[in-house]
């Protein structure tokens, strides 16, 4: 069994710091949920035929298996299969699979008494369930340990553990330890792997987090990538084209949008038109609509949730609406993956708004959400996009879920 240096840094506290709390977070694909799995194994192990309890804590059952069961299947050379309790046998003790993204996820576990904890994803955890889990550990030589993704730097996460790095008891215990872990880290990947993820990484946050393992603040335009030079084409007359969709964002006091957009034989994408306009009915977007779909076909129209009596409306018409996923920042990386590695292009004569939105669409201070103005053709766009590739299987903008 082979470990990089990092995982050996981890290994080494575990072994000789003996920390209640073991955290690490940073860049996926960085080995950190791998190397906890293994820990999470022996301390379990360090129980043999104690018949206690143990919490595996996830996003969903579906997240603890791609994540962590997959892993331990692996470690463990043997296949794990939950019980109707959601729970497996591991060395004569139970461990107990929850998930715990919503607000009252923390009920599941009341009342439970348990010999440690792992806690994969953390930052998707909601907050309570975090502080209920570790409440939980109250037995002899119980220890817990969380694994993460790094997010806005005031994440209660960040603040209530990863800061607290050093923490100890008043008896001398090591009561937090973290790591921070960056995708260079992980020294068994394919150089050319790195290479394509550092180059198709949007500049600024995502970056920042996705290679580097920081935990920094979204600040200043949402698409620093768009470059005029680059990404402005002025036809698309020679260009193939393998099928067409379209983005809807309903709006009236502010603007309502159309883009269409096209992707080629080679994977590139293109907003081959852009309609806003303000104070205009359900009416005129039908008209719209139609016109377009006499243009493309019956592609789909990716559209704006808020709005489900437009949505039926369109439908009535023959027109094929979706619901669009409108998950921001998962949208918003997407987009920003296309213009880092240059994939995404834009018939310049053909969008207007566009042309103002792209460099004034900016992040919340302070918060990971942009700012809710200057965004009316680009989320148009990013429904467009986003759904069209989460149709794909790719719903993390080409990242595979982090290990």
């Amino acid at each position: 069994m082979n470990f990089h240096e990092k995982q050996l840094e981890v290994l080494r506290s575990f072994k000789y710091d003996n920390p209640k709390i073991l955290i690490c977070s940073g860049a996926k694909r960085a080995g950190k949920t791998y190397v906890l799995s293994l820990i999470f194994i022996w301390h379990v192990a360090k129980y043999k035929d104690m018949n206690l309890s143990f919490i595996l804590g996830g996003t969903s059952q579906a997240s603890l298996r791609r994540n962590v069961i997959n892993d331990l299947e692996v470690l463990l050379n043997r296949e794990i299969k939950l019980s109707k309790d959601n729970s497996f046998e591991l060395f004569g003790n139970k461990i107990y699979c929850f998930h715990g993204a919503n607000s009252d996820a923390f009920k599941q576990m009341r009342g439970f008494t348990s010999a440690g904890a792992f806690l994969n994803e953390a930052t998707t955890l909601h907050d309570s369930f975090v502080k209920e889990a570790i409440s939980r550990c109250s037995y002899e030589g119980a220890r817990i340990y969380m694994d993460t993704n790094p997010e806005n730097p005031t994440h209660t996460v960040k603040i209530d553990y990863v800061d607290k790095d050093g923490q100890r008891l008043s008896n001398g215990q090591l009561n937090i330890k973290a790591f921070n872990f960056t995708l260079y880290d992980n020294t068994f990947l394919n150089r050319e792997y790195v290479e394509s993820i550092e180059a198709s990484t949007p500049s600024g946050m995502f970056f920042d987090r996705d290679i580097l393992g920081v935990w920094v603040a979204s600040e200043g335009v949402v698409y620093k990538d768009f470059n005029k030079d680059t990404h402005y084409i002025k036809t698309i007359d020679d260009i193939k084209f393998k099928k067409y969709f379209a983005g809807v964002d309903w709006g009236y006091e502010h603007h309502g949008s159309i883009v269409v957009c096209g992707e080629d034989y080679e994977g590139n994408y293109y907003l081959i038109k852009e309609i806003a306009r303000q104070h205009k009915e359900i009416d005129f977007w039908v008209d719209e609509a139609k016109k377009i779909k006499s243009m493309h076909g019956d592609i789909t129209f990716y559209c704006d949730s808020a709005r489900p009596e437009h949505v039926q409306r369109f439908r009535r018409e023959g027109i094929q609406a979706r619901n669009a996923d409108k998950s921001v920042l998962s949208g918003i990386e997407v987009v920003s993956k296309l213009l880092k590695s240059n994939k995404l292009f834009v018939v310049e004569n053909e969008v207007d708004l566009f042309k103002t939105e792209i460099y004034n669409y900016v992040w919340h201070s302070g918060k990971d959400e942009p700012v809710k103005t200057n965004d009316d053709v680009l989320d148009a766009l990013r429904y467009a996009l986003y759904s069209d590739n989460k149709k794909k299987g790719l719903p993390r903008g080409f990242i595979n879920a982090n290990i």
